[in-house]
């Protein structure tokens, strides 16, 4: 069955404690499948690099001294939920030591009681990773030693690594995630993407792909994973879009819902299997409205 999530607001004047609650709160309610929050630790002042998520590269937005990091805010609705799942979409991986995020998202699914998804991508935001003393450019690398020293450090019991960004012997970490294969969501579109999810990805998670690209990327998903001989059958993939009616949140109008119903049917032709919302909205009310009109008049066609 098809998934729906929907992402945080964790940015801005509304990012707050209230408005996680409230959209957790509804979240609940009316049976969304996953509450996504996004990363980013630090905001310079002056961006020059491009936006990977809009043709012309510039942010949706403008930013705001405000941004919640994912494991403060997820940790917290973990404590006020029960049945959704939390996801990270996604965590910048190569800015930070995996051993530490290993011991972190194994806690934060034990706390859960097992509704984590973990989330990764590369980063796209140069200045970030200069600000932090991160090498930009062997991000991708390091990445994927990251992922590989997560996953032996939830299943292994002695870990040990001498490699050109992580050296240490029989390293320990406890508690082990409660998920007995906790997902990773692999974030991206492109082929060397596609080459990580298939070494070390549960499901694809690109981000502003139109139908057509999906489906097309499909071949190339299917070729990386018979290379490592996983099954190509029913891959899950997760793809993250805008949810904009074209009449605005608030209105309760035929045709503007119906231009979304549509947009999702190519969406699930093409092979996605869950959708991770972005509302493009600071605003909690927007939020929430966007989240209602969705659940009365759209996700019924879908899972129909």
């Amino acid at each position: 069955m098809m998934k729906f999530g929907i992402s945080l607001i964790v940015r801005g004047d509304d990012a707050n404690p209230d408005t996680l609650k409230k959209m957790a709160e509804l979240a609940e309610r009316d049976s969304w499948d996953c509450l996504w929050a996004s990363d980013h630790l630090i905001m310079p002042a002056m961006k020059t690099s491009r936006y990977p998520g809009r043709e012309d590269g510039e942010l949706p937005g403008p930013w705001k001294n405000t941004y919640y990091q994912p494991f403060s805010v997820l940790n917290f609705l973990a404590s006020i939920t029960s049945t959704v799942r939390l996801g990270m979409s996604v965590l910048i991986l190569p800015m930070r030591n995996p051993l530490e995020v290993a011991a972190q998202v194994a806690e934060m699914d034990r706390l859960s009681s097992g509704r984590v998804n973990f989330g990764v991508g590369v980063g796209w935001y140069r200045e970030e990773f200069e600000a932090l003393g991160f090498d930009f450019k062997n991000r991708g690398q390091r990445t994927d030693d990251g992922l590989e020293i997560i996953r032996r450090l939830w299943t292994e019991r002695y870990v040990s690594v001498d490699g050109p960004f992580y050296r240490f012997t029989d390293a320990q970490m406890g508690p082990k995630p409660q998920q007995t294969r906790l997902p990773i969501y692999i974030g991206g579109n492109t082929p060397q993407a596609l080459r990580r999810l298939a070494r070390y990805g549960d499901v694809w998670h690109p981000f502003k792909i139109s139908p057509k690209q999906l489906s097309d990327s499909r071949v190339t998903l299917d070729a990386e994973l018979k290379k490592q001989g996983r099954s190509v059958i029913d891959f899950p993939i997760a793809v993250k879009i805008p949810l904009v009616f074209p009449d605005g949140a608030s209105m309760r109008s035929k045709k503007g819902s119906q231009e979304v119903i549509d947009s999702l049917r190519r969406y699930q032709d093409a092979g996605a299997t869950e959708f991770c919302f972005d509302i493009l909205t600071e605003t909690c009310g927007v939020a929430l409205d966007t989240m209602r009109r969705f659940v009365e008049e759209v996700r019924p066609h879908i899972l129909s």
